[in-house]
Formats: C-alpha cells, sequence, structure tokens
C-alpha cells in the first residue's frame, strides 16, 4: 500500500465566517476527507498550530465583523503594515511546521514560503484585485501587486475555479496554461435542498418576512451590483421587495425602500430564503465562480443574472439572463414576468435543479486528489 499524501492546508479562512474561500475550504475538505482520507494525511493550519480538524468559525460575530469593519477603515498605508505583519507572523508559525509535510495547500491571497522539498498548490479563485482595483480597499491592492506575482513563481501547480478564471490568471500573472486546472465548485447537498412550504412558511414568520420577495445573496462588493435592482424593481411597478443576505464590509447598508437586509444568515436560514423567493437576482459584473447560482438552483430557486466572466458556466441554459448588467429596463421585465406568471417561474425551477445536479463537491474533491497526486509524483522524481 503506497504511503498517504500528507497535506497541510492554510485553513485560516475557515476561522472566518462561511463565505467564500472559507465555504469552499470546508466543503472541499469535507468530501476529501470522506472520500479520500485513507489516502491522505491532512493538517489543518489556523494560524498559530496545526490540527487535524478543521477550525470553525469564530464564536462571537459581531465582535469579528467590528473587527473587520475597523480594519477596513483604516488609512491605506497603516493597514497594509498591519496586514503584512500579520501575514508574515502567521508565515513565521506556518514554517515551523510545513517541513512535515509533502504538498501545501494555499486558498488565500498569496502563498508561504515553504521548504525546497514541499510543492505548493494554489487555489486562485479570481483576479478582480486586478480587473477591479477601485472596488477593493487600497492595502489589498497594494498588498497582492507587491506579493502575488513573485509568490506564485514558487507554485508548483495552480488549482482555479472556472475557465473564466484559468484565462484571467494567463492574462494578468503570465502562467502557463499547463501549469493550471480548472476545477468546479460544487454545492452542499446536505445544505441546500428545496425546502418544504411549511417550513419556509415558519421561517419567514419568524423572521417578519413577507411571503413574495426577490432575493440578492452576497457582500456589499459593488461589483456584485446590487444597485441595479431596486431600480429595475420601481421600473417593473412591483411591490415586491429585496431581501439582501450576506456580511458586507464594503459599505454601510444605507436604508432603502423595498429592501430589507438580513446581514450574514447560516446555511438551514439561506436555503430557506432561496426556497421561497419568486427568483435570485444576481447580477454581478465579476465572479471567479458564483457559488449562490449553484445554491439557488439546488433549492429550487429560479436564477437571474449576467453572461459576464463566469456565470453562463455556472448556470448554463438554467438562468435568465439581462442583457448587460447596466439593463434595468430588461431586468425589470424579467422580473415582472416571474412575478406574474407561475408557470413560467416554474419552468425555470425544473432547468435550475437540472443544472444544479451537474455539480458537486464530490466530484471536486476528485480532481483535486487528483491535482495532489500529480504534485506529489512530479516531488519525487
Amino acid at each position: 500500500m503506497s504511503p498517504k499524501i500528507k497535506i497541510l492546508v492554510n485553513a485560516f479562512p475557515m476561522v472566518n465566517v462561511n463565505t467564500g474561500i472559507g465555504r469552499y475550504l470546508r466543503c472541499l475538505y469535507q468530501a476529501l476527507e470522506e472520500y479520500y482520507g485513507d489516502r491522505l494525511e491532512i493538517g489543518y493550519f489556523d494560524g498559530k498550530g496545526v490540527s487535524t480538524t478543521m477550525p470553525s468559525g469564530p464564536e462571537n460575530l459581531s465582535r469579528w465583523s467590528g473587527l473587520v469593519s475597523l480594519f477596513w477603515r483604516l488609512p491605506a498605508y497603516p493597514a497594509f503594515f498591519l496586514r503584512l505583519c500579520f501575514h508574515f507572523n502567521q508565515e513565521r508559525n506556518f514554517r515551523r511546521y510545513v517541513k512535515n509535510y509533502d504538498i501545501y495547500h494555499e486558498a488565500g491571497f498569496f502563498p508561504f514560503l515553504t521548504p525546497a522539498h514541499v510543492r505548493t498548490v494554489f487555489t486562485l479563485h479570481d483576479l478582480s484585485v486586478f480587473r477591479f482595483p477601485e472596488y477593493h480597499p487600497r492595502e489589498r491592492v497594494l498588498y497582492c501587486r507587491v506579493f502575488l506575482s513573485r509568490r506564485c513563481q514558487n507554485v508548483s501547480q495552480f488549482l482555479t475555479v472556472s475557465q473564466f478564471s484559468k484565462d484571467e490568471m494567463m492574462k494578468f500573472l503570465h502562467i502557463s496554461n499547463e501549469k493550471i486546472r480548472v476545477i468546479y465548485e460544487g454545492f452542499d447537498v446536505p445544505a441546500f435542498y428545496p425546502r418544504p412550504f411549511k417550513n419556509v412558511s415558519g421561517f419567514l414568520q419568524e423572521r417578519r418576512l413577507p411571503e413574495k420577495y426577490f432575493l440578492f445573496v452576497g457582500s456589499g462588493d459593488p461589483r456584485k451590483n446590487m444597485d441595479i435592482i431596486p431600480k429595475a424593481l420601481d421600473r417593473a411597478g412591483l411591490e415586491v421587495p429585496l431581501v439582501v443576505a450576506g456580511w458586507s464590509g464594503w459599505a454601510e447598508k444605507n436604508a432603502r425602500a423595498k429592501v430589507l437586509f438580513l446581514g450574514y444568515v447560516e446555511d438551514d436560514a439561506l436555503a430557506c430564503l432561496y426556497s421561497g423567493a419568486l427568483a435570485l437576482i444576481f447580477p454581478s459584473r465579476y465572479e471567479g465562480f458564483g457559488l449562490p447560482i449553484l445554491e439557488a438552483m439546488a433549492c429550487g430557486c429560479p436564477v437571474v443574472t449576467t453572461r459576464e466572466a463566469s456565470m453562463p458556466e455556472v448556470a448554463g441554459e438554467a438562468a435568465l439572463y439581462m442583457k448587460d448588467p447596466d439593463d434595468a429596463e430588461g431586468l425589470a421585465k424579467i422580473l415582472k414576468e416571474l412575478a406574474v406568471n407561475p408557470l413560467h417561474r416554474k419552468e425555470w425551477v425544473e432547468k435550475g435543479l437540472l443544472q444544479a445536479g451537474r455539480f458537486s463537491w464530490r466530484n471536486t474533491a476528485d480532481a483535486t486528489f487528483e491535482a495532489f497526486e500529480q504534485t506529489f509524483r512530479e516531488r519525487e522524481i
């Protein structure tokens, strides 16, 4: 029997709320443990030490959110200096442990340095910090521009979550085609499925939410383009509110008519929101993947999105598409039809369920393990 491949993953994103990179790592490594636990020895680095079990999210979400918001309000250069100090302190801790592993897997901003015998696999989700620097805190842009390209020179294998992101990596970082492997994400099957009407109704009553609503899921990042939705609702003449779920560090949530902000919600609540919504509206200008599209479809929620970036790769022919992200008039027509025509909505529910079935974390784990095996073999040559 061949020896186990020793993987050290930077699991610090799992310490944060269960979104973005943290969700990717948690779902991926749950699948890797389930299907490849006999062939992998996994260590989870949480910024201080290493454990054989995944770290959990913040114990006090309000305190965590407050600290992050405070950091984002700092001027660019002090924030840049603090981020560097934090990173290099983590890297110093990391180097105490990584020498005992074969492969180091990173999915954050850029990889730590490793000893020569340890190969690095780097999952890069998107390059919005290069494409849309104006939408990111200035210190983050500085941080990535100073270090990302330099550290990528030490990477043995790149993973990314869409063909679109692969093309971006080749364009902005000049990474060769053969070093990048596209591995789509999945959705968490036990968490995201169509909830019964009784469950959804009870949840909506508990949260004092209306029976009819459209849904937006995501951060306040301007590239997500949420502001187009209230404009479209006004033009459609609909008395249907927009419910917004997701943590935002980009901006304060300004009070708006017909917009109900819930903040971060747990998976069970999110699945109820998807299941009860007239549609998920996802008018983003730029995504590396677009996981809410998949989660919504898996819960029987029609999806309205754009043809920008990776969205068509995820949604396929199972979504209603805006002409472009600024098409408020076209979006208004789509939303009105979904609100007044149950048969039209049912058609897109069925298409979405079929599309979601094409993705799974098992597939993601299979392809990722294959990448680890290849990297391990090359290490031994």
